[in-house]
């Protein structure tokens, strides 16, 4: 999952011609600004629960990194942000989660608050049912839950449900957020070009 910024250089020509490595200069700094700007709103609108994926403060926003394309001609120069992270990919465009060893999936259930950490994270102890004591499978309508029974209790209270997959539904908007600040990397480029103009 790969973005990039390039620039239209043809607005450069002029300049660059007299003073490029100011336009290199400011150029640098105008997609670095660009990029940051960008993380900064993904982590802030994706990545922090509905509509987007829980992700604070590591987890998938981790795995993106940030790179400049170095080259001694502005043409050739860029940034990419990007994440070889399967499960960010899958986030972004949804799809089917199986279990790799064929076995079915324990989801945990949304309603068992205490299952979970105030940012929406799925606490330690919680995340393999097999190491929870008093726990063990029940049929309730037709679905399979893994239950939790306490000593001198009669009731039980269901943790998760056991399924065959799970089916994602896009919602990381890693292109959307880049999208949505064509605007801002428009008016960050021309402030850098009037700089340059400028400082002639």
């Amino acid at each position: 999952m790969v973005l990039s910024a390039e620039v239209d250089t043809r607005q450069f020509d002029r300049v660059v011609k007299f003073w490029p490595q100011k336009a290199k200069m400011e150029l640098g700094d105008a997609l670095d600004n660009i990029s940051l700007k960008f993380l900064k709103e993904f982590k802030n609108q994706r990545l922090q629960g509905p509509p987007g994926v829980r992700g604070h403060p590591h987890g998938i926003f981790s795995t993106f990194k940030r790179t400049f394309l170095v080259s001694p001609t502005i043409e050739g120069m860029g940034i990419m942000v990007f994440s070889d992270s399967k499960v960010a990919a899958l986030h972004e465009t949804g799809g089917v989660v199986r279990n790799p060893k064929g076995g079915r999936l324990a989801v945990p259930l949304s309603m068992r608050s205490e299952m979970f950490t105030a940012s929406g994270k799925l606490r330690k102890r919680y995340r393999d049912p097999r190491s929870l004591k008093n726990v063990f499978p029940v049929e309730l309508k037709s679905k399979t839950f893994l239950v939790r029974r306490k000593k001198r209790e009669t009731e039980i209270t269901p943790l998760y449900v056991l399924k065959s997959q799970v089916r994602l539904k896009p919602r990381l908007g890693f292109f959307k957020v880049w999208d949505s600040l064509e605007n801002f990397r428009v008016l960050r480029i021309q402030k850098a070009l009037d700089k340059v103009i400028e400082s002639l």
